[in-house]
């Protein structure tokens, strides 16, 4: 009861922190980050919806979509005050969900069709998105975005090779080689995720040892489950619990039942700190913007989880192969190909000891985006292009397969 305790504590916590610092950043005039994207606004807009960094590959289309509504978040100047403006999260909007194009028009003309809210996310991203818009443009801020991606993931390499987990690194780069890399600085709605979750990572492999002593991993992944509530958009969140979870149990090497009960049990805190830090939105939003927010988002949720989509009925099998469609392609199928010859050998050479606790546990988290598409059928039969990144986790689980070593230091 502690325990549950503490945790309530963390997430009332997290739900005051992420509404003071939103308002806070509503404070920062609006005028600077207009003026950034005024100058980059037609050279955008040209780009398209979304366009293909390697031409015919559907994984590494763009969200200029998406990124439209989160650049059109930032610098919309609200008349109401900075925290009922930092719940409701307006813009202007123009028919036809033309984004950009409405984004253009309000940057150029002050105004498009109308004003519209997205209350029911946090938005969480606005607040390094509109500091960085006082100082760079859209274009800077993409370049900034992937010098920084590149150096999480060096310094998540350097982790691994402290701790002589080489076979890890390889898991590692497939798995990232999953994501379709190329696109993600490009997009800011597909960062969200992959900070939280390989912050996630390296908090893991960095930090394991003082994690395990004081015997708090329900706290991580509870806050990392509030934090992919706070920053993301709905894209691949599973990525920020899957990734985490199996360098956990790579380097902790627990027996089978032992696993599967410590797996489900940190399952569960990320779980309940993901929704109950979504839920905290539509709490104080409701109260604090004045606009009854969990109409709307207990209205979605069931949409995005239903079996319906299009106004059709959509098998939910069809929405788990619709993911793995984007690796029918020469990049995708040479990837799992090369993941399936390593792993495969590796499991054949030791055919005769059988399959061990580890084995199972990778195998099992594995099947964790199955389980996902399964689940929010809706959300992953029409949103495919890109919450295919969940597979992200089942590529570096059935990598880690490989690691003999467990790297404790």
């Amino acid at each position: 009861m502690r325990r549950i305790g503490n945790l309530l504590l963390l997430l009332c916590a997290g739900i005051a922190l992420g509404t003071l610092s939103l308002t806070l950043v509503y404070l920062l005039p609006a005028a600077p980050m207009q003026a950034h994207m005024r100058a980059c606004i037609d050279s955008y807009v040209a780009e398209g919806d979304n366009p293909f960094v390697m031409e015919g590959y559907k994984g590494s289309s763009l969200d200029n979509y998406t990124d439209a509504i989160m650049l059109a978040n930032a610098v919309y100047a609200s008349e109401a005050p900075a925290w009922q403006a930092a719940m409701r999260v307006e813009r202007w909007e123009k028919d036809g969900e033309q984004n950009q194009e409405a984004l253009r028009e309000y940057l150029t003309e002050g105004s498009s069709d109308r004003v519209s809210g997205y209350a029911r996310y946090w938005h969480g991203y606005l607040m390094l998105l509109k500091p960085l818009l006082l100082v760079f443009n859209y274009p800077q801020i993409r370049m900034l975005n992937g010098i920084v991606m590149l150096v999480l993931t060096g310094l998540l390499f350097r982790g691994f090779r402290k701790r002589r987990m080489k076979r890890s690194m390889i898991a590692m780069l497939l798995a990232l080689m999953s994501l379709f890399p190329a696109a993600l600085p490009f997009s800011l709605q597909f960062s969200t995720a992959f900070y939280t979750g390989m912050t996630a990572c390296l908090v893991v492999l960095y930090q394991y040892e003082a994690i395990e002593e004081r015997d708090v991993w329900c706290g991580f992944f509870f806050l990392t489950g509030m934090l992919t509530s706070f920053f993301d958009f709905l894209t691949y969140p599973l990525f920020t619990f899957g990734m985490p979870i199996v360098l956990c149990l790579t380097l902790k090497r627990p027996g089978r039942r032992e696993g599967l009960f410590f797996l489900t049990k940190a399952g569960a805190a990320w779980c309940a700190g993901y929704a109950g830090m979504w839920a905290g939105k539509w709490t104080v939003g409701s109260l604090l913007g004045g606009v009854n927010i969990w109409k709307d988002a207990v209205y979605t949720v069931g949409v995005r989880a239903s079996s319906s989509a299009y106004e059709e009925h959509v098998s939910r099998i069809l929405a788990v192969l619709r993911n793995f469609y984007i690796y029918f392609n020469p990049y995708g199928m040479l990837l799992w190909a090369i993941l399936a010859v390593w792993v495969g050998a590796y499991l054949w050479r030791r055919r005769k000891e059988g399959w061990d606790s580890h084995t199972m546990l990778m195998l099992a988290i594995a099947c964790l985006p199955i389980l996902w598409y399964l689940a929010a059928a809706n959300h992953s039969y029409v949103h495919y292009w890109y919450s295919f990144r969940n597979l992200a986790v089942s590529v570096f689980a059935a990598g880690m397969i490989t690691e003999t070593h467990s790297g404790r230091q």
